[in-house]
């Protein structure tokens, strides 16, 4: 099966954008970030870890696997902490579309890892990405508020942009994606546990269950969790196991297309016209940046 990593790549977009609005869903309650952190990869690691061990139970793991998978998990952390935040003031088909700006950070980790210049398609990824972003952005007038999202998503962007290498060297590393999928969400559950203790969630969940729309946002999470292990990184890590990182990050970059919808249907976000277009030059020049790097 030639292109089943394909496929996968194009599940996982989807699935990482209904993911993000199922998780937004919960975060319509203010105070339980952390909490959805904690409840939504808790319930993707234990799925994986379910499913590593039936396919091809423990092996034995590299250092190099474990300090991968390491930074791997620390800046997920802060890459949902932070984006917590900003879909949670901000509109899902706004804010995903710029996800395709985590595509500019290969050319210069290319660089720096492999003093490999950019190539032409490269260059006009770039352009078409940076164009992208300021059609997006046209006319919108910035506020405060709109001004603290796009600090907070900024930083989620910063994060993911390292990741994206990390995980394929992790995975080579383990020999099975879904092995290291499994660790990973593990760990950024774990992760979100000392977070939850530090802020003191089980106050706002009190609350909550008082009002009895916990188990309406409980619900959300757990969702969130299931699409996040069999839709998102499930399927994207099964990929990075007979495809290169460029060629299923390409692919994953057309995420913004399927958060454009489901942000409409989900929600009931205005799109305009400068949306679809902005969000159109920005899938296809990370795609260009990725694919011919």
């Amino acid at each position: 099966m030639e292109w089943t990593w394909a496929v996968l790549s194009v599940i996982g977009a989807f699935g990482q954008a209904l993911g993000w609005g199922l998780k937004k869903k919960a975060l319509n309650n203010s105070g339980v970030n952390n909490t959805t952190g904690l409840v939504s990869y808790g319930v993707a690691g234990a799925l994986l870890l379910g499913l590593s061990l039936v396919s091809g139970g423990v092996a034995h793991l590299t250092t190099v696997f474990w300090v991968a998978t390491l930074f791997v998990v620390l800046l997920n952390v802060l890459a949902a902490w932070t984006g917590y935040r900003a879909v949670d003031k901000g509109d899902l088909s706004t804010l995903m579309p710029f996800m395709a700006l985590t595509a500019l950070a290969i050319v210069p980790i290319e660089y720096l890892l492999r003093e490999t210049l950019p190539t032409p398609h490269q260059l006009c990824g770039m352009i078409i990405v940076v164009l992208g972003a300021f059609i997006s952005a046209w006319k919108s007038k910035p506020t405060k508020a709109s001004l603290a999202v796009a600090g907070y998503f900024g930083v989620t962007l910063a994060c993911y942009s390292i990741t994206s290498p990390l995980m394929g060297v992790a995975v080579n590393e383990a020999g099975s994606g879904l092995r290291f999928a499994a660790i990973m969400h593990v760990g950024i559950a774990i992760g979100f546990v000392f977070l939850c203790l530090i802020s003191r969630e089980w106050r706002v969940i009190k609350e909550l269950k008082h009002r009895r729309q916990w188990v309406r946002t409980l619900w959300w999470m757990v969702l969130a969790g299931i699409v996040i292990a069999l839709f998102e990184n499930g399927p994207i890590n099964i990929a990075l196991e007979t495809a290169t990182a460029s060629e299923v990050f390409a692919l994953k970059r057309t995420m913004p297309f399927f958060a454009l919808m489901l942000g409409v249907m989900m929600f009931g976000e205005r799109v305009t016209r400068w949306h679809i277009i902005g969000t159109a030059f920005l899938v296809l020049g990370s795609v260009l940046i990725v694919w011919f790097k």
